[in-house]
């Protein structure tokens, strides 16, 4: 032990606190032991050593008076070598023969002085990313990563002293057996040192140890381990075993000496790869943090997703939220390291009661104990660029645990995130292409160190205005307040709840969206023939979609790249979109070849920006003029499907008012000029009439899509066709007139788009269902079918048609 003493203080240097020992009231005429906060070789080792060179009194030798054979003792030890865990019973049954001695002889007294060992303090800013990885922290800590400690932070080693416990006659007075009285001890000392702990350390903010330990012990839990049990035939103890294994793979594990690791890798990181984050509207939210339990929505992107805000928030001084993460990615070393930065991990699906049970408990704690919590409602990433449709799981468990654990009022805030350029994109263009998703793993991992020497452009990020979930509560079930609900219980307005907010917070994302270089070359280069422009055909259309949405502003919230024209050109060509063709008569700017479908990504990121300029100039391709009332007239009646598609904010008043100012801005920007009642357009060759073209193909395909369904509505007939074949001839003819025309569009004949445009017929009462399941369809189809034709050429009407 003294070779061990002397070999560490090659690098310990202590220090102690209180620095005067004399103040802890330690009778040195009686006898004493210390009690370390918990067994390690090293803190014995160093307290030892403290002792030989006198800075500390020695401890007496108790073996002949109470039996102890040794003179420092540890509340608890580690037992285990790979799989350690915390043991008390053997500092319980020193102290139970300890009182027993006592209580059989009244003049015997003995002095427990608490200790403790801290190598380092909790990390702060200033520190660097290896002392922090080797920090104190809460939790069972490695002999491994004990060793490094003392390396690393062995000159700031601190002792904490604390007031002496005595055992004496008065313990006489007592009825209670020694063994129940040491128990007591036992948990006194380990309030006690957790609080030290707390002092130096910080708060313990592993939820994985001080929440997930009790989501077991909770009844709900209790009774569904016993369901468990009973349903599978097994002892109560194995489903006990099940229980902590699912909440050990759900639980976080956060530290403060991840967050600070993993912020030192982010920094470089962000520097690295990207020419800087952006965040917009970020001072609304900061007074948000000290008021409200947050719930942070952001569109799901990226992987990058998962560490963005964390990042951002906690560089301008916000703790960063717990994160709700797919299972996949728990992979080995990187799974502990998210866990430690506040991840917890669900699974796909929640087929299993007790799973489900457990997790909603979890979640409950969480906002209970006023944890802001970060998830994703698309569920998974999207490979189109569009927001996907909401999954109801973890919003639905979110509102349930408000309404029976509330601490704080809950407000959601979404955040849209920007991204020039997806570390992703190779994968999402295959996927998009039509290969499978790649599964997450170790080597994948590794592969992608090699984008690292890619350059991704900016990253921005903009915050949303919050959504109060007391606001969505009152409008659908005003006492609410009253009622609490149990894992299964689903009433209709509790459904109803569920859903709105959904569609709040992703219409609330679209409403932050940020227009980035990337998108305006894509929906401008994507609606011309080939997917090239005149350099000074384009300069001009990036101008008009720049002023459309400066002059038409969607939102307050939304945003605009400042970049000049020729700047945005120059930002495409640099991240590899697209290439400059030399040409005697003007530059062409052409989108690559192997870059075309995954342009379709970003331009689908701001297509909703523009759904009613492009509607308006649908009416304009194919004529020359049009009655003005008549276009408003379509535009209230296509409204709810686009709504329901590009989850627009406007009631379908506020569109056709909308759709009014959108007429006053296309003629002051010379593309509509009024006759009469009409609106006339510039004759064919003009700029202005090329530009209107390309305004309209932004949005063409959605239309198109839409006239699928219904021409295939007309063409079947009433009660001879399900939803199912619709649908899946719908993607049939759709993926023909593809290959037949280059779309170059994977989510044009995407089978979800088809299902809810039908799915908004149906709540539109355009169609509905029979007792057969055959889709019956009224007399408003052809009104639908007519303003179709309206807007979409002759040469796509009749290439549908034909298909069909």
């Amino acid at each position: 032990m003294s070779l061990l003493s002397k070999l560490l203080y090659l690098r310990v240097k202590v220090e102690y606190s209180p620095k005067k020992l004399k103040t802890l009231g330690v009778d040195q005429d009686l006898p004493f032991v210390y009690v370390l906060s918990s067994e390690s070789t090293i803190s014995r080792s160093i307290l030892w050593e403290e002792i030989n060179r006198g800075n500390l009194p020695k401890p007496f030798k108790l073996d002949a008076e109470f039996g102890l054979n040794k003179s420092i003792l540890a509340s608890k030890k580690l037992v285990g070598y790979w799989n350690r865990q915390t043991d008390y019973k053997e500092f319980e049954k020193q102290l139970t023969d300890v009182i027993t001695q006592i209580k059989q002889d009244g003049a015997k007294q003995l002095q427990l002085i608490p200790i403790s060992v801290f190598l380092g303090r909790a990390p702060d800013r200033d520190h660097g990313i290896f002392k922090v990885i080797f920090s104190e922290k809460w939790g069972i800590t490695g002999r491994f990563r004990k060793f490094i400690s003392v390396l690393v932070h062995g000159k700031h080693t601190l002792l904490r002293l604390s007031q002496p416990i005595v055992i004496n006659q008065e313990l006489d007075d007592s009825k209670e057996a020694p063994e129940r009285m040491a128990h007591k001890l036992s948990r006194v000392l380990r309030l006690h040192n957790n609080r030290v702990k707390t002092s130096v350390v910080g708060r313990d903010l592993s939820h994985r140890r001080t929440i997930a330990k009790n989501i077991i012990k909770r009844p709900v839990v209790q009774q569904e381990i016993a369901n468990y049990a009973d349903r599978r035939k097994m002892p109560l103890e194995k489903a006990q075993k099940e229980a902590q294994k699912i909440i050990r793979e759900i639980a976080a594990d956060y530290s403060y000496s991840a967050i600070k690791f993993m912020s030192g890798i982010f920094r470089w990181f962000w520097t690295k790869v990207y020419d800087g984050v952006k965040l917009n509207f970020f001072d609304d939210l900061r007074h948000l943090t000290t008021e409200k339990e947050i719930i942070y929505t952001p569109c799901h992107r990226s992987h990058i997703d998962y560490l963005i805000l964390s990042y951002s928030l906690y560089e301008r001084g916000i703790v960063p939220p717990h994160i709700a993460a797919g299972i996949n990615l728990n992979l080995p070393v990187v799974g502990r390291i998210l866990r430690g930065s506040g991840a917890f991990f669900l699974r796909r699906s929640f087929n299993s009661v007790l799973y489900s049970t457990i997790f909603s408990e979890y979640l409950s704690s969480l906002i209970a104990h006023g944890v802001s919590i970060e998830y994703f409602i698309e569920g998974t990433r999207s490979r189109t660029g569009r927001l996907l449709h909401p999954k109801a799981g973890m919003l639905a468990m979110t509102v349930r645990s408000y309404l029976n654990e509330r601490s704080k009022p809950l407000v959601f805030v979404p955040s849209s995130l920007n991204y020039e350029k997806l570390m992703e994109g190779a994968s999402y263009k295959n996927e998009l292409g039509g290969k499978g998703k790649q599964k997450e793993s170790i080597g994948g991992l590794f592969k992608t160190i090699k984008l690292l020497k890619e350059n991704y452009g900016r990253l921005t990020v903009n915050f949303s205005e919050p959504i109060e979930l007391d606001k969505v509560l009152d409008k659908h079930q005003p006492n609410w307040r009253d009622i609490k609900l149990d894992v299964k219980e689903k009433p209709q307005w509790f459904k109803n709840v569920v859903s709105d907010t959904g569609n709040q917070i992703l219409t609330h994302i679209n409403e932050a969206s940020h227009v980035n270089p990337i998108n305006l070359l894509a929906v401008t280069l994507l609606s011309t023939p080939n997917r090239a422009a005149s350099e000074d055909n384009l300069r001009a259309q990036i101008r008009l979609y720049k002023d459309i949405i400066t002059q038409l502003p969607y939102s307050e919230r939304t945003t605009v790249t400042g970049l000049s024209e020729d700047e945005i050109i120059a930002k495409g060509i640099f991240l590899g979109f697209i290439q400059r063709v030399e040409h005697p008569l003007g530059d062409v700017i052409q989108v690559k070849d192997e870059m075309g479908v995954l342009m379709t990504y970003y331009r689908n990121n701001v297509l909703h920006l523009f759904a009613a300029s492009s509607f308006i100039a649908m009416f304009f391709v194919n004529n020359l003029k049009h009655p003005r009332r008549e276009v408003l007239r379509m535009m209230a009646i296509v409204y709810p499907f686009i709504k329901n598609e590009l989850f627009l904010r406007w009631t379908t008043e506020e569109f056709v008012e909308y759709g009014r100012q959108t007429l006053a801005t296309l003629k002051s920007l010379d593309l509509l000029v009024s006759t009469g009642r009409n609106l006339e357009r510039h004759k064919g060759g003009s700029l202005q009439a090329a530009q209107l073209r390309v305004l309209a193909n932004a949005l063409m395909q959605t239309y198109e899509r839409f006239f699928i369904v219904i021409a295939l509505l007309k063409k079947r007939g009433s009660g001879n066709l399900t939803s199912n074949e619709l649908e899946s001839l719908c993607h049939q003819v759709a993926s023909q007139l593809s290959l037949l025309y280059e779309f170059n569009s994977p989510d044009f004949f995407d089978k979800n788009l088809f299902r809810q445009f039908i799915s908004v017929l149906k709540d539109e009462q355009i169609i509905r269902v029979d007792l057969a399941g055959k889709i019956i369809h009224s007399d408003n189809l052809e009104p639908m079918y007519q303003g179709a034709k309206t807007i979409l050429s002759r040469r796509i009407r009749h290439s549908i048609l034909y298909l069909l």
